[in-house]
C-alpha cells in the first residue's frame, strides 16, 4: 500500500490538504517535497473517490528575518518588515510575488495545481479577524499553552497579535499593550504608539498562534510538514492543544517528511543560499522526476539529492517503473504502479522508446536536428519530426551536460590518431572484419565486443577502453553498444579503418 493511500485509508467525508512557505527566498527543492506531498495526497484521494481540495498557503506576512547571502546589504533596512510589504530585489513586484511567481510556474509544469491563498489576503479580507478574536479573548490560556507544552516563558501581560508599526513598518518590534475589538493598540520600539485593526492586514498572530487558526478559519483535515514542526514540544503539539482548546476543532491529520539534503553540500536552505530552485530543476530534469522522487520515497525517509550522475540513475530507475507499469521489466517495490500513476504528467499506451541517457548521448554526437531526428529514428522513435516533449527532453540534456554533468560524462568525437599494441589492433580489426554480419542494433553491438573480449588475452576493462580512445580519446564512455549504435556503421568502418591503417 502506497504511503498516501495508507494515511486515507480511515479519513471520511470531505477533505481540505493545506501546504504552505514562507517565499523569504528562492523556492527549492527542499521545498517541493511539502507542496509535491500534499498534491500526492490530494490526487490519491480523488483517485479513492474521496472529495478533497488542496490549498498552498503562501506566508507572506512573515517578516524578513535577515539580509540573506543572495540579497544585497540594502536590505538592512526591510528586516522585520512583511514580505508582502518590501520591494523584489528586481523589477516592480513585491518581496514575496518575486519569489513566488517562479514557483507557481514550476509547479504548473509538474502537475501541481493547489489554490494558492496569500496569507495577507487572509488578514486583509478578514478571513482570520474571528480567529484573531478569539485568541485575543483567550490569551492567557494560549500563554499557559505555549509554556507548558512548548516550554515557552511568556510572562507579563501579553498578546497573540503582532501589529505593523504605522511608522517605521517593522511587525517584530510591536507589543499590543490593549486589546478592544476590533483594535489591539501597540508600542513599537521605533517610539511609535498606534492601533491596529485585527480586520485587515494591519497585523498578524504569531506563527504557534497562526497555524491552528488557519485550521480553524479554513477547515483544513490533513496537512504535511516537516519533522521540526512534529517535535516533542514542537509547532503542531501547541497547535493541536490550540486546535481543541481554543478553537473546539479536532486538529488535521499530520504526515511529518523528512529533509532533502544537496549531495556534498548539506540539507537545502535559503537562508544558508545552499538551495538548487525547483525553477532550476525543470531545466536540467525531465518534469515526472522531481514527483517521482517524492512519490517512491516514503515521507519519513530522508532524501540524499545529486544533480549530477545520481540524476541520470533516478532518471534510469523512473524509465524502469515505466516498463514495469507496462509488463516490460520488473522492479523491488510493491507499489510501483501507484509510484508511477503519480510520477506520470501524461498517459502513455506503451513506455516511451527513447531513453533520457540515450538522448544525453546522442546531444554530445549530432549538433543539429537532422542528424538528431535521423538518429532517434534509427532508436525506434516513429515520427518525421522532433514533437515538443521529445525536443523538451532534448533541451533538458543540454542543459543538465552544460551545467551539472561531471567530466567523465562529457565526450566529444575525436579525429585524433590512436597508437595501439598488437593485442588492441587484433580486436579492433576483428570487429572490423565482421562488421557486415552484425545486426545493427545495440544489444547485438555490445553481445559481439564481448565475444571478441572473450577470444583475447585483455581484460575487459582494459578492451573497452580501446573503443572509447578511439572514438573519444578517453578511456570511458558512454554505453559501447548505444555509441556505436548510434554513430552508424559506416562511421565506424570509416574511422575504425583510419585508425589500423596509421598504426599499420
Amino acid at each position: 500500500m502506497h504511503w498516501s493511500e495508507s494515511l486515507l485509508k480511515d479519513v471520511s467525508g470531505d477533505q481540505r490538504i493545506s501546504t504552505g512557505i514562507s517565499p523569504s527566498g528562492p523556492i527549492h527543492i527542499g521545498n517541493m517535497r511539502e507542496i509535491l506531498t500534499g498534491d500526492i495526497i490530494y490526487k490519491e484521494a480523488l483517485k479513492l473517490g474521496i472529495r478533497a481540495s488542496f490549498i498552498y498557503l503562501c506566508d507572506d506576512m512573515d517578516p524578513l528575518r535577515k539580509v540573506y547571502p543572495f540579497l544585497p546589504g540594502s536590505y538592512e533596512r526591510y528586516v522585520g518588515h512583511p514580505l508582502s510589504m518590501i520591494p523584489a530585489p528586481d523589477g516592480d513586484k513585491t518581496y514575496s510575488e518575486y519569489f513566488l511567481e517562479p514557483f507557481k510556474e514550476t509547479i504548473d509544469k509538474i502537475d501541481v495545481r493547489p489554490e494558492i491563498i496569500s496569507t495577507t489576503s487572509l488578514y486583509k479580507n478578514g478571513v482570520l479577524s474571528r480567529a484573531i478574536d478569539i485568541a485575543m479573548n483567550n490569551r492567557e490560556k494560549i500563554k499557559n499553552i505555549l509554556n507548558s507544552i512548548g516550554n515557552y516563558k511568556i510572562t507579563g501581560d501579553w498578546y497573540p497579535y503582532e501589529p505593523v508599526c504605522k511608522s517605521c513598518g517593522r511587525i517584530n518590534t510591536t507589543t499590543v499593550i490593549s486589546y478592544n475589538y476590533p483594535y489591539a493598540e501597540y508600542k513599537c520600539k521605533c517610539g511609535y504608539t498606534g492601533k491596529a485593526d485585527i480586520r485587515t492586514d494591519d497585523g498578524k498572530m504569531p506563527w504557534r498562534v497562526e497555524w491552528p487558526a488557519k485550521w480553524f478559519s479554513l477547515h483544513v483535515t490533513i496537512e504535511p510538514f516537516g519533522k521540526d514542526h512534529g517535535a516533542a514540544g514542537g509547532s503542531y503539539d501547541t497547535g493541536k492543544a490550540i486546535a481543541s482548546d481554543i478553537f473546539n476543532i479536532n486538529p488535521p491529520l499530520p504526515l511529518l517528511y523528512e529533509r532533502i539534503f544537496l549531495k556534498g553540500k548539506g540539507v537545502m536552505h535559503s537562508s544558508t543560499g545552499v538551495v538548487i530552485p525547483a525553477s532550476e530543476m525543470i531545466k536540467f530534469s525531465p518534469p515526472e522526476i522531481i514527483r517521482f522522487l517524492i512519490a517512491k520515497n516514503n515521507p519519513g525517509r530522508h532524501i540524499d539529492f545529486d544533480p549530477g550522475p545520481g540524476l541520470l540513475n533516478l532518471i534510469d530507475e523512473y524509465e524502469k517503473y515505466e516498463r514495469a507499469y507496462f509488463g516490460l521489466d520488473s522492479v523491488k517495490d510493491d507499489d510501483y504502479k501507484d509510484v508511477y500513476e503519480l510520477s506520470r504528467l501524461k498517459i502513455l499506451k506503451e513506455p516511451e522508446k527513447i531513453t533520457f541517457r540515450h538522448i544525453v548521448t546522442l546531444v554530445q554526437i549530432y549538433n543539429n536536428n537532422d542528424a538528431l531526428l535521423s538518429a532517434l529514428k534509427r532508436s525506434g522513435y516513429e515520427k518525421d519530426y522532433i514533437d515538443d516533449y521529445i525536443m523538451n527532453e532534448i533541451d533538458t540534456a543540454r542543459y543538465w551536460l552544460e551545467k551539472y554533468a561531471p567530466p567523465e560524462m562529457k565526450f566529444s568525437l575525436t579525429d585524433e590518431n590512436i597508437n595501439l599494441n598488437d593485442d588492441e589492433r587484433k580486436i579492433v580489426n576483428e570487429f572490423l572484419e565482421n562488421i557486415d554480419n552484425i545486426e545493427w542494433s545495440p544489444d547485438s553491438i555490445h553481445n559481439y565486443v564481448y565475444d571478441i573480449i572473450g577470444r583475447s588475452k585483455m581484460r575487459p576493462q582494459d578492451a573497452f577502453a580501446v573503443f572509447y580512445k578511439i572514438l573519444i580519446g578517453r578511456s570511458r564512455g558512454p554505453r559501447l553498444g548505444y555509441f556505436i549504435y548510434n554513430l552508424g556503421r559506416e562511421y565506424i568502418i570509416k574511422r575504425f579503418s583510419s585508425i589500423l591503417a596509421e598504426t599499420f
